[in-house]
């Protein structure tokens, strides 16, 4: 699947996976499903943000990107295509806390970016702000892989624009979600078409 813009509807390639834990349907399973932490992993540019920004990076570079972030701190990103897929969680996670179930809330949502804490991720959480949003946690890798942490989390589901972050999590036993849009899923679409160079033989 992708994202409708039109619609308003967002989506994402599954991928489940062979390793993660097989769970039964009884009612011990149910109750854990209920009341222990559910988190997911969001990535943040061209999946709750738009791709603006790794436009930049991608055509730019990581100095004119750094300077784009730095320059535009106050300026909201655009939406992204699980924007309004985080507001829904956000709305569920509201209910819980209603109730006085903090600390214990069923459901909890992980940003997890390859955006410094410092300079590029200030931007991520103002806009975040902006749109009235909280999230559990905020994780800013300044391009380390996410790898580690993922294996530290242990996400019910991992969503990421890009196909290589997507089977690195897998082979983690993470369940995982391919969000294909924009300028990272077109880079990974014309690598795809590309043709194999033949091996020579010596």
């Amino acid at each position: 699947m992708s994202h409708s813009t039109a619609t308003g509807h967002a989506a994402a390639i599954m991928f489940p996976n062979d390793k993660e834990d097989q769970r039964s349907d009884d009612g011990e399973v149910l109750w854990v499903r209920e009341h222990q932490l559910a988190p997911r992993g969001l990535h943040g540019d061209a999946v709750l943000f738009s791709d603006e920004s790794e436009v930049v990076f991608k055509t730019k570079g990581l100095k004119a990107f750094i300077q784009n972030e730095d320059e535009s701190e106050d300026t909201p990103l655009g939406e992204g295509p699980l924007k309004c897929f985080l507001e829904a969680l956000a709305n569920m996670e509201k209910k819980f806390h209603a109730k006085g179930l903090y600390k214990n809330c069923a459901l909890q949502t992980y940003l997890v970016t390859s955006r410094d804490p410092v300079i590029t991720g200030t931007r991520a959480l103002k806009t975040l702000k902006s749109w009235g949003l909280e999230i559990t946690q905020a994780f800013f890798l300044s391009g380390r892989p996410k790898g580690p942490l993922l294996k530290m989390i242990r996400p019910h589901i991992f969503f990421d624009d890009q196909k290589p972050h997507i089977d690195g999590a897998r082979e983690l036993g993470i369940t995982s979600a391919h969000v294909p849009y924009g300028i990272g899923y077109e880079t990974y679409k014309g690598a795809a078409k590309e043709p194999k160079k033949p091996v020579s033989s010596t």
